[in-house]
């Protein structure tokens, strides 16, 4: 008590006082959490509002890209929109070096782990290409992956994935076809006998056409994974047409 007066807890995002918590109430007001909207019950693709958690669980409606059966994974959730305050915040880490805003990332994930995954034994990161690795020195999904496995009592298989070829960013690709063909082949698993017959959740920032993490899930599966569960933090709106607020 004495040590938070002399040095109080601010948060590490705008260094206003922040309590017991690693970022403060304005800060986490502004994150529009998906938990109480309608989804698609593969892929968490919202379409409205929801009246509870129930109705999100137990509606069992699919999206017209899972109608199609275009997902390998058997579920993807997310926890909040790709916007505003937690976009910026994401840009700070993964691109100025700001690594103290992975923990407060990491503890917004894990708040808000969706209720309806499945038990899992291990979590799987989406690795990144060598030489975008020595550019920015880490790997934002292990860091928010790290803290999730830690607070859920579950392993982290940081390493089970590798990227074995550089590819463009997929938000430079012009359609989903080019992103499907720009990640084809790019991941390994480096050593089936660590996933085989394991129920994995597979973990990245960010969801926008899910292109990559269909395409990590498909090398999983081929390697005797048995279940692939999605989750990232945040979910781009662009994507997300038919979207009713």
């Amino acid at each position: 008590m004495i040590l938070d007066l002399i040095f109080p807890k601010i948060c590490s995002s705008c260094n206003s006082p922040a309590r017991e918590n690693i970022i403060c109430d304005v800060c986490l007001s502004n994150v529009r959490l998906i938990g109480g909207r309608k989804i698609c019950s593969k892929c968490g693709h919202p379409f409205a509002l929801a009246d509870s958690i129930e109705d999100i669980r137990n509606d069992g409606h699919l999206c017209g890209k899972c109608l199609t059966g275009t997902y390998y994974f058997n579920r993807a959730r997310s926890v909040a929109f790709y916007e505003g305050w937690l976009r910026e915040t994401l840009h700070r880490f993964k691109y100025h070096g700001k690594l103290g805003l992975g923990r407060a990332l990491s503890r917004i994930l894990a708040e808000h782990y969706p209720t309806d995954l499945d038990d899992i034994d291990s979590i799987v990161t989406v690795p990144l290409h060598i030489d975008k690795l020595r550019t920015r020195e880490f790997n934002q999904s292990i860091v928010m992956a790290n803290d999730l496995a830690e607070r859920i009592k579950v392993p982290l298989n940081a390493f089970a994935l590798k990227k074995t070829k550089g590819t463009m960013a997929q938000y430079e690709m012009g359609n989903e076809t080019e992103r499907r063909r720009n990640v084809r082949g790019a991941f390994i698993v480096d050593d089936a006998r660590k996933v085989s017959g394991k129920s994995i959740l597979l973990l990245d920032d960010v969801f926008t056409t899910g292109s990559t993490l269909n395409e990590c899930t498909r090398v999983l599966l081929k390697s005797g994974v048995v279940k692939v569960q999605v989750l990232t933090l945040m979910r781009t709106i662009n994507q997300l047409f038919g979207l009713t607020f």
